[in-house]
């Protein structure tokens, strides 16, 4: 043991002197690995820098299932000075079980204590930070620590999956002196861990419950590829992982999400951007009233169907698009817009009016406007919206059925926020008339419940198409953002960098389209060339807040984000700067659902 040291304590003071060779000879490779990540973090050798979590939840689902286990281990290490430690996935210490109290002081030394973050990034290789890294159990002793005021200890950690996802939920550790240090406390924090897993299968939530009996029994009776979505888990056989790519799988499951609210039952054939066309048989499961998922069973289409071939857009030609949605000129991956695509061409094919249906600034009319413009060339195309109809619908109904549809065509705004009395007088005079040669169509919002009977109104189209929001859309984004910024910017070969791409990614989009073109426009301000960073966005593009935020909320949120990342991600330094206490920030960051 005391070579063993004495080796490893050589290898670290090379790997800080910078004279380590890459391999670290000697050292097992987990821990290794481990050093250089901790250098590259910046972690001080020679003292821990544990960071303290206010607003934790003790009491989780993670805590309550873990709980009878780590009263069991804590009586089978009861007679050794250890302790038994759970964390969260992210090494923030939940719940910690002593087996005497000076053991408990001593780590109380080093803030291994409940509250308290051990991730490698902060304090270095350690039973906790470095299983997360890992992903795999780990039994770190003595002189394998990085920081110096650890090596008294040893530690064994092991991964807490979640059984329906894999994702590690959190790390159980047992930890002790090294002088006490046994191998036996690796075998128990795995089997431990285990049987935790085990129970937080049990104790899955009623929808979750559902979801994955009825996905087994599916799963069972089939060898094609079965897919389960549910609002927080995605379980998918070995069929499905073989015959989709990432993209295509992507693109198939933001299809899924899309149709589990709106349809009990799918039978689609979904082209999926690889090329490839598969058939989708879905249906819904229910708990009461509420969506558990969907469950899907895909399976490959060998015929000879061929996609729609992908356009190469320009500029529209008429001046009411650009007033009235940002162009969408970016050919889909999305299966659910390139079918409400089709419906759309094969309506505009047959001289059928059609209903455009979706959420404000998803590209309802510019979807239209663009097809127009391939099918119907020198056809100019007018959006009349609802306030208009409100003042004049009369008026409107006129203009309709008296315009010449191979020079004028119309489409109606936002029809779901007409009133009563509107839609009873434009559809009187459209039906004096006979017909409406000039109406091309009109788009609602699909999340809308109209508060009135929009049957007559409804009843002049003879087809309807739903586009999907932007959220659904994972694959068209960046393909989205490099067009905006291509037309917002032209010859300027603006470029996105990861951090930013990342962020644009995880934000919802609850404007859609309309309000990624004013946040690339407000970047573009800030950075006219070059390549677009995180902190250039504007700082609402870093929040995901679960409830709609007064403006007062707004602005301190906004304050909190530019305050971080003027401390470079220090968040004492930012705390300190906006004259927070430490828990206030954080309790703040998750209020407002920061991810900066």
């Amino acid at each position: 043991m005391s070579d063993k040291r004495l080796l490893l304590a050589s290898a670290r003071a090379d790997l800080l002197d910078g004279n380590g060779a890459p391999e670290c000879p000697g050292v097992p490779d987990h821990v290794a690995a481990s050093w250089r990540r901790s250098l590259s973090h910046g972690v001080h050798p020679n003292s821990v820098d544990s960071p303290y979590f206010a607003e934790l939840d003790f009491e989780s689902r993670l805590v309550r299932c873990a709980q009878p286990e780590i009263d069991q281990l804590s009586e089978q290490i009861s007679d050794m000075p250890m302790c038994v430690a759970l964390t969260d996935g992210q090494a923030r210490i939940l719940l910690r079980r002593d087996s005497s109290q000076w053991i408990g002081k001593i780590l109380d030394r080093v803030y291994f204590a409940k509250g308290f973050g051990y991730e490698e990034g902060a304090v270095g290789t350690n039973g906790v930070g470095t299983v997360l890294e890992f992903g795999q159990s780990v039994h770190i002793v003595g002189a394998e620590h990085f920081v110096d005021t650890l090596q008294s200890f040893a530690c064994a950690g092991a991964p807490v999956r979640d059984p329906f996802s894999g994702r590690i939920e959190g790390v159980l550790d047992i930890s002790c002196l090294s002088d006490h240090s046994t191998p036996i406390m690796h075998s128990l924090v795995r089997a431990a861990a285990k049987r935790i897993e085990h129970r937080l299968l049990l104790d899955r939530n009623e929808a979750q419950q559902a979801l994955f009996e009825v996905y087994s029994r599916v799963d069972s009776r089939t060898r094609d590829a079965v897919v389960a979505v549910g609002p927080r888990c995605i379980v998918a056989n070995t069929a499905m992982q073989t015959l989709l790519g990432s993209t295509d799988q992507e693109a198939l499951l933001d299809h899924i999400r899309f149709m589990t609210p709106r349809h009990s039952t799918v039978d689609d054939k979904v082209d999926l951007p690889s090329g490839m066309q598969v058939r989708l048989r879905g249906s819904t499961v229910t708990v009461g009233e509420d969506i558990a998922g969907m469950i899907g069973v895909v399976t490959p289409i060998h015929d000879d169907v061929r996609l729609i071939p992908r356009r190469q857009c320009a500029t529209a030609a008429t001046s009411d698009l650009v007033a009235a949605e940002p162009p969408h000129q970016v050919a889909s991956s999305s299966p659910a817009w390139r079918a409400a695509e089709t419906i759309v061409r094969s309506a505009l094919g047959a001289d059928e009016t059609v209903l455009v249906l979706g959420e404000s600034g998803s590209g309802r009319f510019t979807l239209l406007a663009e097809l127009v413009r391939l099918q119907r060339p020198g056809v100019r195309l007018h959006r009349i919206e609802a306030r208009q109809v409100e003042k004049e619908p009369c008026e409107i109904g006129c203009l309709l059925a008296e315009a010449d549809p191979q020079v004028d065509l119309y489409v109606l705004g936002d029809v779901d926020q007409l009133c009563g009395r509107t839609v009873n007088a434009l559809t009187a005079c459209l039906g004096e008339r006979g017909s409406a040669p000039g109406l091309l169509g009109a788009t609602a919002n699909a999340s809308e419940r109209p508060d009135i009977d929009q049957g007559a109104l409804f009843a002049l189209f003879r087809q309807s198409a739903t586009l999907p929001p932007l959220r659904y859309r994972t694959g068209d984004l960046m393909a989205l953002v490099r067009f905006i910024l291509h037309e917002l910017a032209p010859h300027r070969e603006l470029q996105v960098s990861h951090d930013a791409t990342r962020v644009l990614g995880r934000y919802r989009w609850p404007g859609n389209i309309r309000e990624l073109r004013e946040v690339l426009a407000s970047t573009v301000a800030r950075r006219p060339v070059g390549v677009i960073q995180a902190e250039d966005l504007p700082a609402y593009c870093q929040s995901v807040s679960r409830s709609p935020l007064r403006q007062v909320d707004q602005i301190e949120r906004d304050a909190i984000i530019t305050a971080i990342r003027q401390a470079s991600g220090n968040r004492k330094a930012a705390a300190a700067a906006l004259g927070f206490s430490r828990s206030t920030l954080y309790r703040k960051i998750q209020l407002y659902g920061i991810t900066d």
